[in-house]
């Protein structure tokens, strides 16, 4: 993997020597950045929740990037990454109408518990983050697997 030469990297790809492998590893590598950028930037959470969520997120990409890309190398190894976008994109919006109906949903349920219990009020912020953790590694480990089945139902139309 090249990580900073521009130049070596453009001969490679006009040699056509970038392989499949290399490919899947600039994508993963990208995907780990994001994860921890992405898991970082929490507003008021202590540094161990921090670091917590970043580690989770690293795993589930980890696991899930892989897993995808074994899964289609046992189809027939071709086309990784136009399969991977194609199909993460379908299941990601079908999760995101999930997610979106789930969303409207707890705000009723939120918005129904803390009008009737004006008296009891408990700062729900530490718990917030908690359940944002379990939800979010919830529906990044059920779209890793939406994935990984997507491409095993490929193989019997490959052969």
């Amino acid at each position: 993997m090249i990580w900073l030469n521009l130049k070596e990297l453009e001969n490679k790809i006009s040699k056509n020597e970038l392989s499949e492998r290399d490919g899947f590893n600039y994508v993963l590598a990208f995907f780990i950045l994001c994860s921890i950028a992405l898991s970082l930037p929490a507003n008021n959470t202590g540094s161990w929740f921090k670091f917590l969520a970043c580690v989770i997120s690293v795993v589930i990409n980890v696991w899930g990037l892989n897993a995808s890309y074994n899964a289609n190398k046992a189809v027939d190894g071709k086309d990784f990454f136009k399969r991977f976008f194609a199909i993460n994109w379908v299941v990601g919006m079908r999760l995101l109408l999930v997610i979106l109906v789930c969303a409207v949903m707890a705000g009723f349920v939120i918005a129904i518990l803390s009008y009737n219990s004006h008296t009891n009020y408990m700062d729900p912020s530490p718990m917030k983050d908690v359940i944002s953790l379990i939800l979010m590694t919830l529906f990044t480990v059920i779209c890793y697997l939406l994935i990984i089945n997507s491409f095993q139902r490929l193989k019997p139309k490959t052969e």
